[in-house]
């Protein structure tokens, strides 16, 4: 996957790179802007759940990313 293609889906979602960062389990920023300038590539979970949401209504890819992120690690 190349980094405008899961630039496009963060910005169909209305994710900033923090927020998209965050979900996605990064560090940072920074990191999300390595991969949308395909210095880094996702890794194959990221990839499966990009594709993922990129098939669903914004609507229902928002309240995945909502209860998705209720499973974060203590």
């Amino acid at each position: 996957m190349k980094g405008k293609e899961v630039r496009t889906i963060r910005e169909k979602l209305g994710l900033t790179p923090e927020e998209f960062a965050d979900l996605l389990c990064l560090a940072g920023y920074q990191s999300m802007m390595n991969i949308e300038s395909d210095f880094r590539k996702p890794s194959k979970l990221t990839v499966r759940l990009l594709r993922y949401l990129d098939g669903q209504q914004k609507k229902a890819a928002l309240e995945f990313i909502e209860e998705f992120g209720g499973y974060e690690t203590k």
